[in-house]
């Protein structure tokens, strides 16, 4: 069993399991701040235990099932950052009013299931942790019950995540018909020793997978449901998307593209490449046609998929290390931004639109630079954390022969100038305000607006330790990437 090393998993599924049962409490102030409260207490012992397993060797727990190395341990750090700042971008939301213990519980379970997918030793866990998360996320996305728009988004999701599931599980059934295995680090070895890396029958589980995780990942042409599903669901669940499905999905991508499939390299090196292309490509030209700062954001997430995909595609520690380095990155830009628009939304009718940020920068200098910060940072603006992570993976793509890759991604950056910069423009215009309410901004919001925008900075500026991390974790992996 080695339940030790479960600690992080074990704390933070507890903890979803306490605050559902916290919320049939009585609806008094305090008890309605347990939930969301419990759930923050627990992620945090997440981020200790982690740290303090750090140091230690890789292990596995669950016969095989779970591993536990400093890749599990360092995505699930991201991760339990990621569910803190969004119970504190909900701590008022509307849609959590009297449904705390609900919306915190839930949460805390889709942060689980992303943990289990990092931390997957086999593909039965693997998908388990996929639907845990995406089965939580169906019923967040339609929590908001009176709004026709949450509900469609959590229609939507469903029937489209049901439909990248099903496809996912026929592929990874199809590796399990041509390994004998369900365990990650055995499936490279059983297709070589079984001669079986050009038969049919792992090409054709291959593609599924790619497809798959393209769906959970948002790359192009599986992204149909993303603006639409983020548009219609409650901002604080759009930055959870935005973030934590990234992180889960290229989790799952790293675990079995540097590992069990490794062996296959030549056969979905270029599809992924492509993939990735075609992803940077699309996603940004789409992006520019916004006027929704949360459509706005979903296409960007599709391009920045896309630039994450050029690191799968490099096939080497080098593009693992700027995946991960990147997500950090990509954590802090994105939640920067969607705190903002939290903010904005309450205080103005359409607050998510572009327009409702004119002139923010000049009302509130410190939200303006929170929102300058994010935007540059995204597009790739040094000396920002998004410069580093995008000349890291370009970089990776570069050492793989892949040139041609990384100049698509250099000329999908210079696109998403056209809109990174009308949102600076637009906060710093001058001019009459948009007509905003006496509504105080919950400090709660400003935290993480003020923190996410330090962190764009700190990951910039302590890039080489944060990159001996990643390094560290690519080639932690228990089944060692050798390319």
């Amino acid at each position: 069993m080695n339940t030790s090393v479960l600690t992080p998993f074990l704390i933070v599924s507890g903890a979803g399991v306490l605050a559902l049962l916290l919320g049939v409490l009585p609806a008094r102030r305090a008890a309605r701040m347990l939930p969301t409260a419990t759930g923050i207490v627990a992620l945090v012992a997440a981020i200790i235990m982690s740290r303090v397993q750090w140091g230690g060797p890789d292990e596995t727990a669950l016969a095989s099932n779970y591993l536990s190395d400093r890749f599990t341990l360092l995505l699930d750090s991201i991760l339990a950052v990621i569910g803190i700042a969004v119970l504190l971008l909900a701590w008022r939301e509307s849609s959590s009013a009297d449904k705390r213990g609900e919306y915190a519980g839930l949460i805390l379970l889709s942060v689980a299931g992303m943990m289990l997918v990092a931390a997957a030793g086999t593909t039965i866990v693997l998908f388990l942790g996929i639907e845990l998360f995406s089965v939580s996320l169906y019923i967040l996305c339609a929590l908001e019950t009176w709004r026709s728009r949450s509900l469609e988004a959590g229609l939507k999701y469903l029937i489209v995540g049901a439909v990248g599931s099903g496809i996912l599980v026929y592929g990874l059934a199809l590796l399990y018909g041509a390994t004998g295995t369900t365990v990650l680090s055995e499936m490279q070895h059983a297709l070589i020793d079984g001669d079986m890396l050009r038969d049919p029958l792992p090409i054709a589980a291959l593609t599924m997978i790619v497809v798959g995780l393209g769906f959970k990942a948002s790359a192009v042409p599986f992204h149909m449901w993303t603006p639409d599903v983020y548009d219609g669901a409650p901002t604080p669940i759009t930055a959870f998307m935005a973030t934590g499905t990234k992180v889960a999905a290229f989790a799952a991508f790293i675990r079995l593209f540097s590992d069990s499939l490794l062996g296959m390299f030549d056969d979905w090196r270029l599809p992924v490449a492509i993939l990735a292309a075609v992803t940077v490509i699309i996603g940004n030209i789409a992006a520019l046609l916004q006027p929704g700062m949360k459509r706005m954001l979903a296409y960007s997430g599709v391009a920045q998929a896309g630039y994450l995909l050029i690191g799968i595609a490099a096939g080497s520690v080098a593009g693992v290390e700027a995946v991960l380095y990147y997500l950090l990155a990509y954590t802090a830009m994105t939640m920067a931004a969607f705190a903002v628009v939290v903010m904005r939304e309450r205080e103005v009718l359409d607050g998510d639109q572009i327009g409702a940020l004119r002139g923010i920068g000049r009302s509130r200098p410190m939200m303006g630079v929170v929102l300058t910060l994010a935007m540059l940072s995204l597009a790739g603006f040094p000396p920002l954390a998004g410069f580093i992570g995008k000349f890291m993976l370009f970089g990776a793509a570069v050492d793989a022969d892949l040139t041609w890759l990384a100049i698509v991604g250099a000329v999908g950056s210079m696109i998403s100038l056209g809109y990174y910069l009308k949102v600076v423009a637009v906060a710093w215009q001058s001019g009459p305000p948009v007509d905003d309410t006496t509504y105080r901004t919950p400090r709660s919001v400003t935290i993480v607006a003020v923190v996410s925008a330090a962190a764009i900075v700190l990951v910039a500026l302590f890039a080489d330790p944060l990159l001996t991390l990643c390094s560290d974790a690519a080639q932690g992996l228990i089944g060692t990437i050798n390319r």
